[in-house]
Formats: structure tokens, C-alpha cells, sequence
């Protein structure tokens, strides 16, 4: 009985000693188990690794007084891709633009002069004349009346003034009771005093050249005259469109005879024995303009 418990204390003494030595070997491999131990923790510093891959130390943090030390990465922030959320976007307001009632019956505006801008330049304005006319020349004891028609060519190189050249053709009885037809070319400058508007107000001065034919009733006056003379006058211009337009003026004249028998057969002779060359008048001339 004896002997079977001795035998059981010394198989027990025998399993139980490769147990501490077993520990305290790990331990000694550690470094970090006192002698004598037996169970002792993994070193903080050491991380578990998966089985087959070898353990990374970890990496020392660097020393803020070391200049030499690389800086720590800076923090980025997230890049906003399409579909992921975001602020809202911005919305701009703009209001209708406003609402223009056109009247059918309403005349279209009138637009003579556009606006102009830099580097603009007006192009020369062309005009074709038809005009009506009354004449009177003179003054005396018969009724004057002389009518008849012209036509003529304007060009306005700018808007302020113009040159137009007539011709006209007139008739009837003369102050003197003859019977009187007259031709004239006459050359004119005109001077618009407001062109950006409507109705134009314009002053003319000009020269011109006429003749004359001169018969009477009893057959006892055929003459011919030639006269070279002035006039001055002022007109109304009413453009109703950028191409039309209306025009009445009225114009005073003084000529005098230019034909090689002006010094021995003188035109005028009053009642008191004097003559003269020279004689005067007004014409009233109203008709309209086509631009182009």
C-alpha cells in the first residue's frame, strides 16, 4: 500500500517540472517575465501578426526638436465626387422681362437720325426733287401770273447740310402784260437747322442762270433776255418716311440782263423816262423730295 502511494507522488513530481521550466524559457525569451513566473504578459510594444507573415515594429515618432525630421502628412480634405451629398446649389432669381403691347393702329416711330457710335460715319444722302411753282416779278399796273414745274438733285454729304441743283420752267403774263416763258438752272446750298427731327427747317442761298422769251398780243414785243442773278429764301422739310418727304420754300430773287443788247434796248422803262436791267420777284415752290 505503501509502495503504490510513493509510486504515485513520483510519476506526479515527474509530469509537473517541464511545466515552469517550459514557462520560465518563454519567459526568458521575452525579456519581460520576472524569474521564477509562470505566466507573463506579451510585451505591449510587440503585435500579434498573422500565422506565415513576420511582425512590423512599430515606427518611432519623431522628435519635435529635430529640424532634420520630416513633417507629418497634412490633412486633405475629401474630394466631392457627382451624387454624394453636398451644400445646395445656388439659385439665381431673374424676373420676366416686362410685357410690350404693340397697337396695331399706331404709326411706325419715326427714326431719321440713329443713335451713332464710334467709329461711325453717316453715308451721303442722294435725293430726287419734283416741285410746283408760282412766280411774280415785278411790280406794275398789270397782274403777274406765272406759274409752272421743276425738278432737281440733292445730295446731303451730311445731315446738317446739302446741295441741290434745279432746273425749272415757268409761264404767263408778265407785270408788263406780256406773255413771258422763262427757263433757269439754279444751284442752291441748304442748311437744315434741326435734321433730327420730323418737320426740318432749312435756309437756302444760291445763284442762277435764266432766259427769257417776251412776246405780246399786238405782235409788237419779241424779244429774248438772258439774266444772271442771286436768291436767298427758307424752307419747311417734313420727312414722313427715311426716303419721302415733303418740302415747301419760299425764295426772293434779284437778277440783271446779260444779252448783248441789255445797254441799248433796256428791259424796264418807268413812267418817268428812267430804265434799268436789273428787276426782282418771289417764288413760292412746294413739291417733294425721294431719298436714296
Amino acid at each position: 500500500m505503501r509502495k503504490s502511494i510513493v509510486s504515485a507522488a513520483a510519476l506526479a513530481l515527474v509530469a509537473a517540472l517541464p511545466v515552469p521550466a517550459f514557462a520560465q524559457g518563454g519567459a526568458a525569451g521575452a525579456g519581460a517575465c520576472p524569474p521564477g513566473s509562470w505566466f507573463c504578459a506579451q510585451d505591449s510594444q510587440e503585435q500579434a501578426a498573422p500565422a506565415g507573415q513576420p511582425v512590423k515594429p512599430l515606427q518611432p515618432l519623431p522628435d519635435p526638436e529635430d529640424a532634420s525630421a520630416p513633417a507629418p502628412p497634412l490633412h486633405k480634405p475629401p474630394k466631392y465626387e457627382p451624387g454624394t451629398e453636398g451644400p445646395p446649389p445656388v439659385v439665381v432669381y431673374q424676373p420676366p422681362p416686362p410685357v410690350v403691347v404693340v397697337r396695331p393702329d399706331a404709326p411706325a416711330p419715326y427714326d431719321y437720325a440713329p443713335p451713332q457710335h464710334a467709329g461711325y460715319r453717316q453715308r451721303p444722302e442722294w435725293g430726287f426733287n419734283l416741285h410746283l411753282e408760282g412766280a411774280a416779278i415785278g411790280h406794275g399796273s398789270n397782274d403777274a401770273s406765272m406759274g409752272g414745274g421743276g425738278l432737281g438733285l440733292r445730295l446731303k454729304p451730311t445731315r446738317y447740310f446739302g446741295i441741290e441743283t434745279d432746273i425749272d420752267f415757268v409761264g404767263g403774263t408778265d407785270y408788263q402784260g406780256d406773255h413771258r416763258d422763262e427757263t433757269a438752272v439754279t444751284f442752291n446750298g441748304l442748311f437744315f437747322l434741326n435734321p433730327k427731327s420730323r418737320a426740318q427747317l432749312y435756309l437756302l442761298a444760291g445763284f442762277g442762270l435764266s432766259g427769257a422769251h417776251v412776246t405780246s398780243d399786238s405782235g409788237s414785243v419779241d424779244q429774248h433776255y438772258t439774266y444772271f442773278g442771286g436768291q436767298i429764301g427758307a424752307g419747311l422739310e417734313i420727312r414722313l418716311s427715311r426716303s419721302f418727304a415733303l418740302n415747301l420754300d419760299l425764295r426772293g430773287f434779284v437778277r440783271g440782263r446779260t444779252d448783248r443788247m441789255a445797254q441799248s434796248q433796256p428791259e424796264f422803262t418807268s413812267a418817268d423816262g428812267r430804265t434799268t436791267n436789273t428787276s426782282g420777284g418771289g417764288l413760292i415752290t412746294g413739291g417733294m423730295t425721294i431719298y436714296f
